[in-house]
Order: C-alpha cells, then sequence, then structure tokens
C-alpha cells in the first residue's frame, strides 16, 4: 500500500511531485500496490481540485491499479478518515480474494 500527500495549493510543484510519484510506483515492490492520494490544503483558496491532482500526477493513466484520491484539510482532519476507510476497505476486499496488497503476486 502506498499513501502519497500532495500541497493542492502548490501548482508550480505538481510537476515534481508527478515525477516523484511515478519514480515510486513503477518500483518493482510497489507495481501492486494500493495507492491512497490525499489532496492536502482543500481549504485553502486556489488550490487544485482532487480531479486536477489527480491529472497532475498521471493517476487517471494507470491501468490495473486500485488508486483512490482524497480531498483534505490535515489541519482540521477534514478528509482523512474516509480516505484511510476507503485504504482500509480495499485491502480487505483484496486479502478476502486472496491478493497480497504489495509484491508482484498481487493482481
Amino acid at each position: 500500500m502506498q499513501i502519497y500527500v500532495v500541497d493542492s495549493l502548490d501548482r508550480e510543484r505538481i510537476v515534481k511531485a508527478k515525477a516523484e510519484f511515478q519514480a515510486i510506483i513503477k518500483d518493482p515492490f510497489m507495481l501492486n500496490s494500493v495507492i491512497l492520494v490525499f489532496a492536502n490544503k482543500q481549504d485553502m483558496k486556489g488550490a487544485m481540485t482532487p480531479a486536477e491532482v489527480g491529472q497532475g500526477l498521471g493517476l487517471f493513466e494507470l491501468k490495473n491499479r486500485k488508486w483512490h484520491i482524497q480531498g483534505t484539510c490535515a489541519l482540521k482532519g477534514d478528509g482523512l478518515y474516509e480516505g484511510l476507510d476507503w485504504l482500509s476497505s480495499t485491502l480487505k476486499e483484496m486479502r478476502a480474494a486472496g491478493y497480497s496488497s504489495v509484491g508482484p503476486s498481487a493482481f
């Protein structure tokens, strides 16, 4: 499993965030991992929407990967439980189906 947090307010660094994110998810040990992205600072004016963050990271191009992007405001706790609930449910579903959440045998 992978949890990745993005500063939704920092539009200038989304290209760098994408490069780092893509490098992580292409690591052989992460190829089949479940991905949760927190698009943080959603309470700030000018923040990218979760969809914009997803586009910026290349999430919509991922095939055969389980991922979710959740808008958050870490200071208030908004969205954190929702994202972690998704992650927990997804991992339980995968475990029940006989999949490992990490490693080459997951899918």
